[in-house]
């Protein structure tokens, strides 16, 4: 199948991260989703996880709230360490940037919004780190997105806030209903499946390569 992008100089893809909200009832997930815009200069008509760009707020947020935890006595990044690498990430205060953007997508496009004050740190109790994915070479907007998923009891849902997204919805993980979803969607739908089951070994990178999805992995440290 010929590409959907004409040729073009290569554009450098910008930071990202998306959420996945979810909730479990016995063997059944669902993750919230919304339908983008019409009129969108990126997917359009498309459901998606909320997310979005990194923009200039967050790593000052992030390094703040680093900042008040270590203030308390915490660590000075209670992000695991062992994560920056599959996140691709610079070091710990780019990793929270990065999860700071995804709380906040979240909030500007559901209006679901993390129910603490803070910053979560990356553990089981709260965020989990699904993977990451980039947009391929060819088209006008790339994206280097970073994918987190949190149980819904963590986050809250703001009553006034008139989310970006239309049609916000839970979506079953396999999508019976055959909502119009990306690669990249249905790719990190499976990812969360295994995640919840404990079944991952790796956290995984997907890209493109003439077109042609390809996925590597980076193995879990014990």
């Amino acid at each position: 199948m010929p590409s959907p992008f004409p040729p073009s100089i290569a554009v450098r893809p910008r930071d990202a991260a998306s959420l996945l909200i979810y909730r479990q009832a016995g063997a059944r997930v669902q993750v919230l989703m919304g339908k983008r815009r019409p009129g969108a200069r990126f997917l359009p008509d498309v459901y998606v996880f909320p997310g979005g760009a990194l923009d200039d707020t967050d790593a000052r947020f992030a390094a703040e709230a680093l900042a008040r935890r270590a203030a308390a006595g915490g660590a000075h990044t209670a992000l695991a360490p062992q994560w920056i690498p599959a996140l691709a990430a610079r070091h710990g205060l780019h990793v929270a940037a990065l999860l700071r953007a995804a709380l906040r997508e979240s909030h500007e496009e559901s209006g679901w919004r993390w129910s603490e004050a803070d910053l979560p740190g990356l553990d089981s109790r709260g965020v989990r780190y699904i993977g990451r994915a980039i947009t391929p070479a060819q088209s006008p907007r790339r994206f280097h997105a970073r994918f987190f998923a949190v149980p819904d009891e963590r986050m809250q849902q703001d009553p006034h806030a008139d989310g970006e997204l239309l049609d916000l919805r839970w979506v079953d993980v396999r999508n019976p209903e055959r909502l119009p979803l990306i690669d990249v969607t249905e790719f990190m739908l499976a990812e969360l499946l295994l995640e919840l089951g404990g079944q991952r070994k790796a956290w995984p990178l997907l890209s493109y390569v003439n077109d042609a999805v390809r996925i590597r992995r980076l193995p879990i440290s014990p």
